[in-house]
């Protein structure tokens, strides 16, 4: 087995792609983040992993919703405190409603809640902003929409004009669903994952969660709505196969609020947690830094690196230093040639 240095495999890469290219001494992980053309303007920078999700919550606003969107409020902070934790993720938070209904809504269908229109990282208040989002109000049209109100947001002329900014081509995109009743869209599941899919390029960058009444349920919880399956055919597609289906909170548990933050932190393990490498490694001299933070090698408070997928895997319990703008994750190894 021949071994070449970082550098050396750099090296040779940018060769192929410029002439004037000049040597590097780090290896650049992943190479989806950064456009090739970076390789040979800075070679001898560390590359960055700066992970990016847009969460949209699509909150019911009929008359049935305000008890629901009251517990919400009062634990939106549990599901923002999970989402913060990590932070080196770029992360983008908006509400759209239900209510598709255009004699009523007029301009507002589709269109985020509130101002700002989202919330990031550097939103003042931020727990407090999205508290009041969350508070969508139920006077909304009785006749429900899930899908519509999600593809109206991402597309023109809201994604240029009043939801400009929220949604990112690049980012991981994270639906969440807060309803009591089935959707009355005219779009099918398959019809809407295909939109997702097709808007993302990347089937596993779209992720879906919903805090609903399941079929199973019908029965035996309160509620005069009628269901279908539609919107857990939608889950159970974007579950990665996951049969267990934590992508699904029971609207009739109580305590579904507090159980938010589960769904952030889930959120924050598929968009933030893995970065995928693209040359094999030799573990040991495998590096990890975040600014002037260097990570330990351990499974519960840094990193751990998993053959299997090729990846370097962030622990939870990682105690991120706060860095300044624009600093991300950086990997340094030397290469395996399996050849």
């Amino acid at each position: 087995m021949k071994r070449f240095t970082s550098t050396q495999y750099l090296l040779t890469a940018i060769l192929a792609l410029s002439a004037c290219a000049e040597s590097s001494n780090n290896m650049l992980v992943p190479n989806s983040v950064f456009p090739k053309q970076e390789f040979s303007e800075k070679p001898q920078d560390f590359a960055v992993f700066n992970p990016k999700v847009d969460i949209l919550f699509v909150i019911d606003n009929s008359g049935s919703m305000d008890t629901t969107q009251q517990n919400l409020s009062r634990n939106a902070y549990l599901f923002a405190d999970a989402i913060s934790k990590m932070s080196i993720l770029d992360y983008h938070i908006g509400v759209v409603t239900t209510d598709m209904d255009y004699s009523s809504c007029n301009s507002q269908c589709g269109r985020l809640q509130g101002y700002p229109a989202y919330v990031d990282k550097t939103t003042p208040n931020m727990v407090n902003v999205l508290s009041r989002k969350m508070i969508a109000g139920s006077m909304g049209s009785s006749t429900e929409e899930m899908f519509s109100p999600v593809e109206m947001a991402l597309s023109a002329p809201l994604n240029t004009t009043a939801n400009q900014g929220f949604y990112r081509p690049d980012a991981y995109l994270a639906i969440i669903f807060i309803t009591d009743a089935k959707d009355q869209s005219t779009i099918l599941p398959q019809e809407f994952i295909q939109f997702l899919n097709t808007k993302k390029g990347d089937s596993n960058k779209v992720l879906g969660y919903g805090v609903i009444r399941t079929l199973a349920e019908s029965k035996s919880c309160d509620s005069s709505e009628d269901l279908d399956d539609k919107l857990e055919t939608f889950l159970a597609s974007v579950s990665n196969g996951d049969k267990s289906q934590k992508n699904i909170l029971s609207l009739c548990n109580s305590d579904y609020g507090t159980k938010l933050a589960e769904f952030a932190k889930d959120i924050v393990s598929r968009s933030a947690g893995i970065v995928k490498l693209n040359r094999i490694p030799d573990p040991k001299t495998i590096v990890v830094t975040y600014g002037t933070q260097v990570i330990p090698n351990n499974a519960t408070t840094g990193w751990v690196y998993q053959p299997s997928t090729n990846s370097i895997l962030l622990a939870e319990g990682i105690d991120w230093v706060i860095q300044g703008a624009n600093v991300g994750l950086a990997i340094n190894f030397e290469v395996i040639d399996t050849k």
